[in-house]
């Protein structure tokens, strides 16, 4: 190659180089956002496809694109579990706590005491009962449902720190680990099932459901949203003359605390009984059909004060019965709306009382595909 020619092919590429260079930028510049956002889309619709979703677990509960981590254990919502069919049996003898347990009640209960004396809020320690077992039978005559649940004593203050679930001993073990996973929720020990409650969801007589958000010093999910009352068995109420609690009778004192209803305003029904898997607590589930009352009713007397509203509900609000309206409130405001494991649950076993579950399933189902897109 002559110089003359090596020169010009020095210009020409140098140029050309140049030219590339900056074309190549350019494009770059015009098109970085755009591509990006196809590869956003991408990485959706995989997620979508489930590549990366959690797989819910075996014992969560699923229904329209809603997981929550609880399980029924007795009863599906189809035929309510009649109120003579559901025996509470206790045994005097108070549960004991392992060492390690024991301590952290120590500790809570050191803690609810300094609380106390500087007028701060605080938790009282009151006693209650723990689930040691549950005998699900049928009737001879009808084949119901029939249940027998037997409890032994216990106190708030260990049923605090039986909540600590995830929460280390000296060998790295949790209760979690220790206590639970190797026999499952259904037959923990009695002393990891500290708590048995009743949730109640309220059906106003114009066809809406009245949905909670708990007070932020309540002890267990603080402005959480759940039902429309929640209430715990004590044996200081629901037992003072030292005879076994009844379960309807609780939900019925619950009742009557949040929402200032009497016995006579409504029909119960007790739908199922559950176990929230994240906490380990033992609940019971029932609808309450009002006889007279709207919700426009409903709401003015919550809002003219209940006994226990100002500790226990933080708000609340009326949202029409029906699968469509449940699961788009379930799926609204998600993830800063919380939601307890068991409402849910409810939710779904009220809506099968009501409209069947072939209905109910079949919606959801579809409601399942439309929030998964």
């Amino acid at each position: 190659m002559t110089l003359k020619g090596a020169l010009a092919w020095i210009v020409t590429g140098g140029v050309g180089l140049l030219i590339g260079a900056t074309v190549g930028l350019m494009m770059t510049v015009a098109f970085e956002d755009p591509l990006k956002k196809i590869l956003q889309r991408v990485r959706r619709r995989g997620r979508r496809l489930g590549t990366t979703r959690r797989a819910p677990g075996d014992a969560d509960f699923t229904f329209g694109g809603v997981t929550s981590p609880c399980m029924i254990v007795a009863g599906d919502g189809v035929e309510a579990i009649r109120e003579e069919l559901v025996h509470l049996v206790v045994k005097d003898e108070p549960v004991e706590l392992p060492v390690e347990l024991a301590a952290w009640r120590s500790e809570i209960a050191d803690e609810e005491r300094a609380r106390k004396d500087s007028g701060t809020p605080h938790h009282w320690n009151g006693d209650c009962f723990a689930v040691v077992d549950l005998v699900e039978e049928r009737t001879a005559r009808d084949e119901e449902v029939e249940l027998f649940l037997h409890l032994r004593r216990t106190d708030y203050y260990s049923f605090l720190a039986s909540q600590h679930l995830d929460r280390r001993f000296r060998d790295g073990t949790t209760p979690r680990t220790r206590y639970i996973d190797p026999v499952g929720h259904r037959h923990a020990p009695a002393f990891m099932s500290l708590s048995l409650g009743t949730s109640t969801l309220v059906i106003t007589t114009d066809n809406r459901v009245l949905i909670c958000q708990r007070g932020p010093r309540v002890g267990s999910r603080p402005l959480h949203w759940g039902v429309s009352a929640d209430e715990g068995l004590s044996a200081r109420l629901d037992s003072p003359s030292g005879l076994p609690p009844r379960l309807h009778a609780a939900a019925r004192r619950g009742l009557g605390e949040e929402l200032a209803l009497q016995d006579h305003e409504y029909r119960l029904a007790l739908l199922g009984i559950t176990i929230d898997t994240e906490r380990h607590q033992w609940d019971s589930v029932f609808v309450a059909y009002a006889h007279d009352l709207t919700s426009e009713q409903l709401d003015g007397r919550m809002r003219r004060g209940t006994k226990d509203s100002s500790l226990e509900i933080a708000s609340w609000e009326f949202v029409p019965f029906d699968v469509r309206s449940v699961l788009q409130r379930l799926h609204a405001g998600r993830p800063e709306r919380k939601w307890t494991p068991v409402a849910p649950v409810a939710l779904y076993l009220a809506l099968v009382h009501e409209y069947g579950r072939w209905r109910v399933e079949r919606l959801g189902s579809s409601h399942s595909k439309r929030f998964l897109r």
